[in-house]
């Protein structure tokens, strides 16, 4: 059995904290700062199969990397800041537990 594999470019050797994404944009919009501007874009990525729904990913760039329906493949740098916040009382004990998250940001290396 053959087995071909369809690229149109090759992934890029990636250093820890970055990975690979591939997917079609479907929203951007600029946000301006005193320090500049830059490039909020949300990706819609492939779904896994037929019954499934594709990934949504928002990434953030100096530079636009395209407009809503064009497809966009790069590395991206893996960032993000910790979050916590009280949890709902236990009903049985009333304790409240501290609930500790990460929100997490994708950068588009450019």
């Amino acid at each position: 059995m053959e087995q071909t594999q369809q690229q149109t470019k090759p992934a890029p050797k990636l250093q820890p904290g970055q990975s690979f994404i591939s997917g079609r944009i479907a929203f951007r919009r600029r946000m301006k700062t005193t320090d500049g501007s830059y490039w909020m874009t949300v990706l819609k990525t492939p779904a896994r199969d037929s019954f499934s729904h594709p990934g949504t990913v928002e990434v953030m760039s100096d530079q636009s990397i395209g407009s809503p329906g064009d497809d966009w493949t790069g590395t991206v740098e893996i960032t993000g800041y910790p979050r916590s916040y009280d949890g709902k009382p236990d009903p049985q004990t009333g304790e409240i537990v501290r609930v500790h998250t990460a929100d997490n940001r994708l950068r588009v290396v450019e």
